[in-house]
């Protein structure tokens, strides 16, 4: 989990990025104008930057040396001005990367995991989603803050479809890669009966963690 600042004026975009980067466990501070960005940055650290250039009030790259004054961490610039000229500016003043708009969502979170990775800021061995959390280095399960006790079985699939979040995991996947794995041979109703056992402890009756995709198998989240 890391902490985001996030400067972009579009609100729409604002929320879709924020709420994007939340569903990867990030905290994400959403501001919208120059002003409240110097404001808001006073009040803690932050370990990424993700700022718009062109503001209504402002520049980017002005707040970008700002934070250049006593921050090291990785700015990327979220613009539309992606000629030679207009990026050589943005590393003349400090920041990582550009991402050019339009941009895919999913192609930023891939940027922010990689930049994460490489800081040494990215922590896997948490993982939140909603009310549920876990700490794998501890294999410990929590629901609105009571721990959830789980099988071996049980924490492995529930592990499995977390990390491959985003993805239709399907029967033979989970057969092969839980129980073949250890030699064990067994039919879909074993993963059927897992997967229901899995749902009740979670209280996950209306699917909001552990979706069905009818026909093909398994997805962790939205």
């Amino acid at each position: 989990m890391a902490d985001i600042f996030l400067l972009e004026d579009d609100k729409i975009l604002n929320k879709g990025i924020s709420i994007a980067l939340k569903k990867d466990a990030h905290t994400v501070t959403e501001v919208y104008s120059f002003i409240d960005a110097l404001n808001e940055y006073q009040k803690k650290s932050y370990d990424l930057f993700l700022l718009d250039i062109n503001l209504p009030d402002g520049n980017g790259m002005k707040f970008c040396q700002k934070i250049r004054e006593n921050s090291s961490a990785p700015v990327l610039f979220l613009t539309a001005n992606d000629t030679e000229e207009d990026m050589l500016a943005g590393f003349g003043v400090g920041c990582d990367d550009y991402i050019a708009k339009p941009f895919s969502i999913e192609v930023l979170r891939k940027k922010v995991q990689a930049v994460l990775k490489r800081t040494g800021k990215e922590d896997n061995s948490r993982f939140q989603y909603k009310d549920l959390k876990i700490d794998f280095d501890k294999c410990f399960v929590s629901m609105n803050g009571e721990e959830i006790h789980l099988t071996l079985t049980e924490y492995k699939l529930l592990e499995y479809l977390i990390s491959n979040k985003g993805k239709v995991v399907t029967k033979g996947m989970l057969l092969e890669n839980i129980w073949d794995i250890n030699g064990e041979f067994v039919d879909d109703n074993t993963v059927r009966v897992n997967i229901k056992r899995l749902r009740q402890k979670l209280h996950d009756e209306a699917q909001e963690y552990i979706i069905t995709v009818f026909g093909m198998g398994y997805t962790f989240g939205e």
